[in-house]
């Protein structure tokens, strides 16, 4: 049976990737002159700095009329659809205002583009949200200009937080797509549940979800073209905003869904913790993918700065099996470890954690650590 679903599913891969490349082939016949003055949409993802550089990236698209998702469910898959066929623009300029200079690229293949510009400028006080502002010199925009958070964590912040999204955060039955094909494909933000627990337990890290106390990022292997999507879900939930590290891929071949799931979240982890020092992490995933031996793999690579690990338990296993080895050999590191089924019972876990404590005593614990 394994063998059988294997067969039928590369068949339908490749079958999708012929599919795309006829519609890109179409696509590129019809747009090959195309007008200038056809309007683009410009869409942005919130950056985030230290005291030497900031990163924020976004992406360039046809521009079209949004569908109505109504109701039924034939017209919600194909506003669904809508959003994950997106037309990218290449060779468009972008240009940054950002922190009293000016910067411009262009975008790739893709339509994406992104800024690593240089800074000197001390972070602030408080944890709080800074902008930046982009628009399209070149080409008319859907909107002429768009402002871009960036996420600038306090000078002394002590405690930083990395999440996953799917089922650690959204319930996404990512583990079984034939089962809840409905809920990936058909349900809206609003539709869509908060894992148990994980609303109450970040808003209690955050204080307050719009501008949280101390920096959050999100590490998912979701597509950027659902980064609107689950935005608007935090929005809803009150879970708190934070830069979200993406991927980009599609139905054509090196981009299926399974492609990089491993090497994507453990790169964006390291990348967050170089460009941090300062910081130690909660890091919060769950136990139905791969989040286990990620984290695993960082509390090896990166002594001391870990401070705890949140796992949400979707398998039912929790520290039992080679996942459940891997917890316990970082609970023996010294590494606060919790599991359990919905994070309700996460929150005296977080209590015990003592994340506002004062800094010169957390800076002691993470002398002590490393």
């Amino acid at each position: 049976m394994t063998e059988q679903r294997s067969f039928f599913s590369t068949f339908l891969r490749a079958a999708a990737v012929d599919v795309e490349a006829d519609i890109d082939r179409i696509e590129d016949l019809l747009f090959r002159d195309e007008d200038p003055a056809r309007k683009i949409r410009l869409l942005t993802y919130a950056g985030y700095r230290n005291d030497r550089e900031v990163r924020f990236s976004g992406r360039v698209i046809r521009f079209r009329d949004p569908l109505d998702a109504g109701e039924g469910t034939l017209s919600r898959l194909r506003a669904m659809m809508a959003i994950y066929n997106s037309e990218e623009v290449p060779e468009i300029c972008v240009r940054c205002d950002a922190y009293g200079g000016t910067a411009e690229t262009w975008t790739d293949e893709e339509g994406y583009f992104s800024f690593a510009l240089p800074l000197k400028k001390p972070l602030p006080e408080t944890t709080r949200w800074e902008e930046a502002v982009v628009s399209t010199p070149e080409r008319e925009a859907q909107q002429v200009k768009m402002a871009v958070p960036i996420m600038a964590p306090a000078l002394d912040s002590h405690w930083g937080v990395i999440s996953d999204i799917d089922d650690t955060v959204v319930e996404t039955g990512a583990t079984n797509f034939v089962k809840n094909w409905r809920r990936v494909l058909v349900d809206r933000p609003q539709d869509r549940l908060a894992v148990p627990g994980a609303a109450r337990l970040y808003q209690m890290i955050a204080h307050d979800h719009q501008a949280p106390a101390r920096p959050f990022f999100y590490v998912s292997s979701s597509p950027w073209n659902l980064y609107g999507f689950i935005a608007e879900f935090m929005e809803q939930n009150g879970i708190p905003h934070g830069p979200m590290f993406l991927t980009d891929y599609g139905i054509d071949p090196g981009k299926l869904i399974k492609a990089a799931h491993d090497t994507h979240k453990l790169a964006a982890i390291e990348a967050i913790l170089a460009f941090y020092p300062q910081l130690r992490f909660l890091l919060i995933g769950d136990n139905g993918q791969h989040d286990v031996e990620i984290y695993a793999r960082v509390v090896r690579d990166f002594p001391g700065r870990v401070a705890a690990v949140f796992i949400r338990d979707v398998e039912g296993s929790c520290k039992q099996g080679a996942k459940g080895a891997l917890l316990n050999e970082m609970e023996a590191s010294g590494i606060p470890i919790f599991c359990g089924a919905g994070f309700n019972d996460a929150l005296a876990a977080a209590e015990r954690l003592e994340l506002d404590r004062p800094f010169e005593a957390a800076k002691a614990i993470s002398a002590k650590a490393s």
